[in-house]
């Protein structure tokens, strides 16, 4: 039985993996600052440690097969740099953060050449059911047996697994996921300026208008550092700055009745979509909505 260490295993997605390595077979045992941690390691059947032997890390770490680190971003590196020169050759140490080239370089630099290297993205968070349908991107740097072990079982849940150097997820990610992150926010902090009343209006929106409130909402209902993390952590300046010059262009356009100007920068940007897949999708979308709605009306 493989034994599975999680740092930071009180946590929302490192709770989300106890229990997946769990009902996997693996022997789980969860570190953390919590003071929930010994309470939440009975509820999910596993077992734990003081987070004190992060500040000793010696026997503890030097016994698990799999060591994962589950904390945030900012302190990612902090903690490789302290637990990565105590595994044992023929171990593998893995991450779950949002960014991967400075946790994955850092646990290189931190590690003996005999422990495996994994870094990881999960594409969901700890609400996610299962894995199944899941995208999960992998970083492999130092791989074996264990990376084999990982990538089988993620593979047998159902996962979509993708594998990316570090450089190609953190600039996908940077507009995928930062991007998509800043709109969504931007659209909430707006409508809460605007003292826009969300739920009074719900009567009134089309299920496509539905569905995008529902994303911003959903997005603010995540940990706000986390996501401030990640819009300080991806290359996002020339980003941040693109999206904020477009939107002036755009303001500027519609401010001085340039409507010609407006709309050819709407089919500039159609040129760059695969517009036809994206209504279909989004007519799926949009009638899974309406089904779900007469389901809760009836």
């Amino acid at each position: 039985m493989k034994r599975v260490m999680i740092i930071g295993g009180a946590g929302g997605m490192g709770r989300w993996f106890a229990r997946f390595f769990k009902v996997n077979g693996a022997d789980v045992v969860i570190v953390d600052m919590s003071e929930r941690t010994e309470e939440i390691a009975a509820e999910i059947g596993v077992n734990y440690k003081n987070a004190d032997i992060l500040k000793d890390p010696m026997d503890e770490i030097g016994d698990v097969d799999v060591l994962l680190l589950s904390v945030p971003i900012d302190l990612t590196a902090r903690v490789i740099e302290r637990v990565g020169p105590k595994m044992r050759n023929g171990s593998l140490i893995m991450d779950v953060t949002s960014v991967k080239r400075v946790p994955v370089e850092m646990m290189e630099r931190c590690t003996g050449n005999g422990v495996e290297i994994l870094g990881t993205h999960p594409l969901f968070g700890p609400s996610a059911k299962s894995m199944d349908g899941q995208t999960i991107i992998f970083v492999p740097k130092r791989v074996n047996s264990l990376y084999r072990w990982v990538y089988e079982m993620f593979k047998r849940s159902g996962a979509k697994i993708e594998v990316l150097s570090a450089e190609e997820h953190d600039r996908l990610m940077s507009v995928l996921q930062g991007l998509s992150h800043f709109v969504l926010i931007t659209l909430g902090v707006t409508l809460k300026e605007l003292k826009f009343d969300v739920e009074a209006a719900r009567r009134f929106m089309s299920p496509m208008y539905e569905i995008l409130i529902d994303f911003a909402g959903r997005i603010l209902n995540q940990d706000p550092r986390l996501y401030a993390l990640i819009q300080r952590n991806f290359e996002m300046d020339k980003i941040h700055r693109t999206y904020l010059e477009v939107a002036n262009r755009l303001y500027e356009l519609i401010e001085t009745s340039d409507i010609e100007g407006f709309i050819a920068e709407m089919r500039a940007a159609k040129k760059h979509f695969d517009t036809e897949r994206a209504m279909r999708e989004s007519d799926a979308v949009i009638e899974a909505k309406i089904a779900l709605d007469r389901t809760r009306k009836r």
